[in-house]
């Protein structure tokens, strides 16, 4: 390598990597690399990095750029790949987002119109007994008097002849109203308004029959029990408990849920 002619920095003739100063005369002692050390860190040429300094992070730790962040709690969180979760809702593993209480409480109060106001008319022709008692009530209410007493065992009668026919309709008229919309839609009309469908838990699918008639058996034992004077506590407690337990479950199942291994999810 020839010797330069004038002061500066030139490659080192021992040590190729770096540079060494030459003071016009000879070689000094002074030497530093050939490349820059902020060479590294410049953005001239390259787009600065300018997303937040937690995804940054992220990407440090080798969480894929534009993944989603790992969720904390059960696998009934969120879905595979999702983005983001809104505040308190909750999915399936398939992505399927679970109904929240309100929209499973005004649906129930629909079909319980719809189902009472059916079961109502269907029942009038067991009414009779119930309703000549309370005319020969009335009856004997203003011939005797303001001052006069009809005796109410006469209506607690009437109320007890007639209670089997009128809770065997209404049973009736709400079993083929829920099984018959569950397997031809998978909801009820209080559902769709909603924007709700029943499904069972495991996969997306339709309900069938058997399902649909498990769904209904807590129904049908509260109902059943309210018809005994002994067991009708129990029978209430058990028509409370049921819609109330989807309030304390991770996949927000009622007990009937529970029964027929199905779930209330929104509709897609």
């Amino acid at each position: 390598m020839s010797t330069p002619t004038a002061a500066g920095w030139y490659d080192d003739p021992d040590d190729p990597s770096q540079l060494r100063y030459f003071d016009g005369v000879v070689w000094s002692s002074h030497t530093t690399s050939r490349v820059s050390p902020t060479a590294a860190s410049s953005t001239i040429g390259h787009s600065p990095d300018v997303r937040p300094a937690a995804e940054r992070h992220q990407g440090e730790h080798g969480w894929q750029q534009g993944a989603a962040r790992p969720e904390a709690g059960s696998g009934w969180s969120s879905a595979p790949g999702a983005s983001s979760v809104r505040p308190g809702e909750r999915r399936l593993p398939d992505g399927a987002v679970l109904a929240e209480w309100w929209r499973r409480l005004l649906a129930r109060v629909v079909d319980a119109i719809i189902v009472n106001i059916v079961g109502g008319l269907l029942s009038l022709p067991f009414l009779g007994p119930l309703l000549d008692a309370f005319d020969t009530w009335f009856s004997a209410a203003l011939e005797g008097g303001t001052g006069s007493q009809p005796d109410p065992a006469v209506i607690q009668a009437a109320v007890a002849e007639v209670a089997l026919p009128v809770t065997l309709v209404g049973l009736a008229v709400a079993l083929v109203y829920e099984v018959g919309f569950l397997v031809w839609r998978s909801a009820t009309p209080g559902k769709m308004l909603l924007g709700t469908v029943v499904r069972p838990v495991e996969a997306a699918g339709p309900v069938t029959l058997p399902v649909a008639l498990r769904r209904q058996a807590i129904k049908v034992v509260s109902e059943l029990l309210s018809l005994n004077a002994l067991l009708g506590l129990a029978g209430f407690l058990l028509s409370v408990v049921d819609p109330a337990w989807l309030l304390r479950d991770p996949r927000r199942q009622t007990l009937h849920d529970k029964v027929a291994e199905t779930v209330v999810v929104l509709k897609r």
